[in-house]
């Protein structure tokens, strides 16, 4: 299951390749910002899990031993509903290859479930997407430079997971829940 799951990522990686690449002038992500995994609550599926711990478990001891007790912290506070993501260090995902869905399209607009576009909150701090975002109105406008509309992607979990995907891969992703109740269950 692991070698399709990392066949399924591949071609997602390549789908949302092209996506940010087309989104360049609006998206300003770059390596050591981190503030969407400053505060949330990170859902993944059970298969997302299961990829990102295998992953986790062939780190250096002295980065999972800072990953642990960022665990264990999150683990004692049970009530933590917004919290950093543990596999944060130094504003550094120290498990980026096996990064959940929800991280690898996280910057892009996209649509929810009701067909709503759905900016990204670092908006909020001049990031993505704020060079053209009229903070009165809470809409995404046209560049002033060159006119040009940014695009809305349909990469919500709910599709790039959904049954479309599992049969194409021969895939089940299983579970749905936030990253901290599956490490409450790992790190008792």
């Amino acid at each position: 299951m692991i070698e399709r799951y990392k066949k399924y990522l591949e071609f997602i990686d390549k789908s949302l390749s092209k996506m940010f690449k087309s989104q360049a002038p609006f998206i300003k992500c770059k390596k050591g910002c981190a503030y969407c995994c400053k505060e949330g609550e990170y859902p993944i599926s059970e298969l997302e899990y299961v990829y990102l711990m295998l992953y986790y478990n062939e780190l250096e001891e002295n980065i999972k031993d800072q990953i642990n007790e960022k665990i264990s912290k999150l683990v004692r506070n049970s009530r933590t509903k917004m919290y950093e993501c543990p596999f944060l260090i130094n504003n550094t995902c120290m498990v980026y290859p096996a990064r959940a869905i929800i991280c690898r399209t996280f910057g892009l607009i996209s649509y929810d479930s009701n067909n709503k576009k759905r900016i990204p909150f670092c908006v909020n701090i001049g990031l993505n997407y704020s060079d053209v975002f009229d903070y009165n109105e809470h809409k995404v406008i046209k560049n002033a430079n060159d006119g040009t509309e940014p695009l809305a992607f349909n990469v919500n979990r709910t599709f790039l997971r959904g049954n479309k995907f599992e049969k194409e891969f021969n895939l089940f992703f299983g579970e749905d829940k936030p990253l901290i109740e599956w490490l409450k269950e790992e790190f008792k």
